[in-house]
């Protein structure tokens, strides 16, 4: 977590704080990027369905599959 939260240019504690509860698509992107990989690939895949509620902008957005949350990305230029 150390090194993802050097990478992204913020504190481990604000990173953690950031994390926990509900994180937003931005910070998503941000640890996806420092990793390497896609924000898809942050959660756990083990059912075929998503569920979720992201926040993009300060406005809550409904997701229900993969396909959604990459057009998410998509608008949001990340």
């Amino acid at each position: 977590m150390t090194e993802i939260a050097n990478k992204i240019g913020i504190t481990l504690v604000a990173l953690s704080q950031s994390l926990n509860g509900n994180p937003t698509l931005s910070r998503l992107q941000d640890v996806a990027d420092a990793l390497g990989v896609d924000v898809i690939d942050l959660f756990n895949r083990q059912t075929d369905s998503i569920y979720g509620c992201l926040y993009v902008n300060g406005s809550p957005v409904l997701v229900n599959s993969r396909e959604e949350i990459e057009t998410l990305l998509k608008k949001t230029g990340k």
